[in-house]
């Protein structure tokens, strides 16, 4: 199993405050190699009496290059979400970075920021 990213648990404690159960601390896929998946959660739908679920890879982005960190969390992403579309196709994919992260290198053109 690989080594849990530096903001994990900050994650996985945010989603429990915002009224999510973490049904999988990993997630396994169904795939060879065995991949996982940081964390799957869920939580119940009042209003239609289902469950939103989610599954969130964790991304730290502490190497000197955010741009390196970018392309292979992009890579891990996409391999990710093939596979789960395969294995639960309700179950949608989401990728947790810090806000530096986010304000940097995610909101410049290479990050996929929009032209508008």
């Amino acid at each position: 199993m690989s080594r849990k990213d530096t903001y994990h648990d900050l994650v996985k404690s945010a989603l429990i405050r915002e009224g999510w159960t973490i049904s999988h601390d990993p997630y396994f896929l169904q795939s060879d190699p065995k991949l996982s998946i940081d964390l799957g959660a869920q939580r119940t739908i009042a209003a239609e009496k289902g469950r939103d679920k989610i599954a969130v890879e964790v991304k730290s982005f502490i190497a000197d290059s955010q741009v390196t960190e970018l392309e292979r969390s992009v890579g891990q992403y996409k391999i990710y979400e093939e596979l789960l579309q395969i294995q639960e196709p309700d179950r949608k994919l989401y990728l947790a970075v810090p806000i530096d992260a986010f304000e940097n290198i995610f909101s410049r053109q290479v990050g996929w920021k929009s032209s508008d």
